[in-house]
């Protein structure tokens, strides 16, 4: 079975990757060189959002269920998830609404499976609980043509590995 760091992120990128929340173009699993905000658009989309996952820190538990030898290890993952907005709304409140819409949609897709979509629940064994903290960068325009800004979703996700 594979867990970690890499598996972590590899599974809630296929949870939250377009088209499964609305808004969000394309998902990185590590920091791109360059983020392209035309990828995955549509030709009339004017605001667009990519987002990557970020394994903050780790910390790991073990529970000695079954004696001295056997056990379970918790591993508890710190994530971030920084979203990218770039918008193209003439209204610099049309893009503040569609990137609040954009963020509600991520954090409503987070709350729907707290597995994250795992179904053996060994990558994901809950996700996103008890809370999600959402830390917002003021919006930068860039010269009257677009409005970018940016937010980090930070929130902790749980392993339960045989030890």
């Amino acid at each position: 079975m594979l867990t970690g760091r890499a598996a972590v992120r590899s599974t809630l990128a296929n949870f939250i990757k377009a088209p499964n929340v609305d808004g969000i173009n394309q998902v990185f699993t590590s920091f791109p060189k360059r983020i392209d905000f035309q990828t995955n658009a549509l030709p009339s989309q004017l605001s667009r959002t990519a987002a990557v996952i970020f394994v903050e820190s780790e910390k790991e538990n073990r529970l000695a269920i079954g004696g001295a030898t056997n056990g379970i290890k918790r591993v508890e993952y710190s994530i971030v998830i920084q979203l990218f907005h770039h918008s193209s709304e003439r209204k610099p409140e049309d893009a503040m609404d569609d990137f609040d819409t954009t963020i509600d949609n991520l954090k409503e897709k987070l709350r729907s499976d707290h597995t994250f979509g795992d179904p053996s629940s060994n990558l994901v064994w809950q996700g996103a609980e008890p809370a999600i903290d959402v830390s917002y960068g003021e919006p930068v325009s860039n010269d009257g043509t677009s409005t970018e800004t940016w937010a980090s979703l930070r929130f902790t996700v749980t392993q339960m590995i045989q030890a």
